[in-house]
């Protein structure tokens, strides 16, 4: 894990700007940081398990036997069901369990799909069933859930998955003093008291029995990662890079990224 908090430090650092001159305000590092988390995500998943070492980055994103509630939907003989909310893309094959007989369920392709329905030999069936990764449900807005829909639409409920999950998207959380204007971060999942003379980042004023909960997200990177965020986020920020960070970072994506 990379606390957000030491990211955003070393950029002031890099960038040769103290605490109270700071370039780059703290809300504007939130608005781009998870542009940068999302970047490197997708940088390894380019290579997701053709390497040791970009699988073993993204070891900490897999999710094993998830449940899946699928409903049999007899107009389009499919059952349909919800993804989990933090699905990126499914790993290998969801199943069925019935005892101890577990039955795999084939991915398929939309065109796939239509010519096995076209063949009578080759029609999902619940020994061999098939499923489609797609369709959006947003009746939970502004969380999106991917669907999946498995074929044929009476394999039985509940179906489990294996995924990669979007990292969590970071954040830096704070309170600042109203007279000397410094900043107090706050760390992942802590409940502070908001003290008399400062002020939360949302704009509520602290005094007695005031207290806010942390929103502060963490990187869910390794340590080794750090010079692959600072670049990409220097990057986007248009801020010079430095030499010795530049030759880090090509070296450690060259090794993890694109490496045997």
């Amino acid at each position: 894990m990379i606390y957000v908090e030491d990211v955003y430090n070393l950029l002031l650092t890099s960038i040769r700007k103290d605490s109270r001159g700071k370039s780059i305000s703290v809300d504007q590092f939130n608005e781009v940081l998870p542009q940068v988390n999302l970047s490197l995500f997708e940088d390894y998943y380019k290579q997701f398990e053709k390497n040791i070492e970009s699988s073993d980055t993204l070891a900490k994103f897999k999710v094993f036997d998830a449940a899946v509630v699928v409903t049999a939907d007899t107009n389009n003989l499919a059952a349909v069901g919800l993804l989990p909310s933090d699905y990126y893309h499914i790993i290998g094959k969801p199943r069925k369990y019935s005892g101890t007989t577990v039955t795999r369920i084939d991915v398929v392709s939309t065109y796939e799909n239509a010519e096995r329905e076209d063949d009578y030999l080759t029609q999902p069936t619940t020994t061999h069933p098939t499923c489609m990764i797609g369709g959006v449900d947003t009746s939970s807005s502004p969380i999106e859930y991917k669907k999946i829909r498995v074929y044929p639409y009476n394999i039985g409920s509940p179906i489990y998955v294996d995924y990669l999950k979007v990292p969590q998207a970071p954040f830096l959380d704070y309170y600042v003093s109203d007279t000397l204007l410094t900043y107090t971060y706050l760390d992942e999942g802590d409940t502070v008291s908001l003290p008399l003379g400062y002020t939360y980042r949302d704009g509520t004023a602290g005094g007695a029995a005031v207290s806010v909960v942390s929103y502060t997200k963490d990187l869910d990177w390794d340590a080794e990662d750090m010079d692959l965020i600072m670049a990409k986020l220097m990057q986007v920020l248009g801020i010079q890079i430095p030499d010795e960070i530049l030759m880090q970072a090509g070296t450690l994506n060259e090794a993890k990224i694109i490496g045997k």
